[in-house]
């Protein structure tokens, strides 16, 4: 069995070089082909593992990239090419250092629900409940009214993913184009986000693209059968949630598990999450106020 890492945005190079070391000790890591291969000639898995960060942030150009290459660590990563492309920010990345109170009047004007309902419940939980047309309207809102910009974008650019792809130690893979929870949409936007994120990357980098990380990642919560048949017909051959667990002969390659890691989290954190493996969600899923049962309750709360 093997394991598969995932990375967002990485401001602290240090702490990403220890865990590479530890990660080089033990285990043998592998470019994603080497893994895709290793699974269909029905090899042993025993002890290797890949690296992937999500987004796109630019902090993988500047931060993470540079650690890679010292330690000559492959790694995928996952982009949108509108954000690419257009260098605009995912609806995360704009909302972040929002005032919270104001924000939360606001989406309560969107979709209906007194203030006093949904206070109690995390931004972040609110917004995957929601389709992306629903996000960006409360975004837009919250812009006109206090007056506000779009910010910066703070994504890598076409030629930075270049740049990185051609290190030869880089794959690319696609991440959507706005980065919605798919299974909250309708099909038509579902398969648009799907397809175009494949084929808008395919255009920009001059070759297939094959491999695919849904956003946010849990299975049924953000993603089902219907994504993966949409990845099935775009010639897709591998797709990553965001669920613990290793990765074996018995993983389906369009729902392949992942060990998340945060900036900051310690090697001793990372050990425990492998030693406990596909229990890991189990465990979180029984902590009060865990995401799971906030957007449980919202839902129920938002069908009223």
């Amino acid at each position: 069995m093997g394991i598969i890492l995932n990375f967002h945005e990485v401001h602290d190079p240090l702490w990403l070089e220890n865990i590479i070391c530890f990660l080089k000790k033990e285990y043998n890591p592998v470019p994603m082909s080497e893994l895709i291969s290793l699974y269909n000639d029905r090899s042993n898995l025993k002890n290797i593992c890949h690296l992937t960060v999500d987004d796109g942030d630019r902090s993988f150009y500047n931060e993470i990239y540079p650690v890679l290459k010292k330690h000559k660590m492959p790694a995928t990563i996952f982009v949108s090419p509108d954000a690419a492309v257009n260098q605009v920010n995912f609806w995360f990345q704009e909302i972040a250092g929002y005032e919270n109170q104001n924000l939360l009047k606001i989406i309560s004007e969107v979709i209906n629900i007194k203030v006093n309902d949904i206070k109690d419940f995390r931004l972040i939980d609110i917004f995957t409940c929601l389709t992306i047309n629903l996000i960006w309207e409360i975004i837009n809102r919250y812009q006109k009214k206090y007056n506000l910009g779009k910010k910066p974008c703070q994504n890598m650019c076409i030629s930075e993913l270049k740049d990185v792809e051609n290190s030869g130690l880089i794959t690319i893979g696609a991440h959507t184009l706005r980065h919605p929870i798919l299974a909250n949409e309708e099909m038509s936007v579902s398969k648009n986000e799907i397809t175009l994120s494949i084929t808008g990357l395919a255009d920009v980098l001059g070759h297939e693209i094959n491999c695919f990380a849904y956003p946010n990642g849990e299975p049924v919560l953000d993603f089902g059968q219907r994504e993966m048949d949409i990845l099935k017909d775009n010639g897709c051959t591998c797709a990553f949630s965001t669920v613990s667990g290793n990765f074996n002969l018995r993983s389906n390659l369009l729902n392949m598990p992942r060990y998340g890691l945060l900036s900051g989290d310690s090697t001793s954190y990372l050990k425990t999450k492998l030693f406990f493996g596909a229990h890991w969600n189990k465990i979180m899923k029984l902590k009060p106020g865990n995401e799971f049962a906030s957007r449980k309750a919202l839902a129920k709360l938002m069908r009223k």
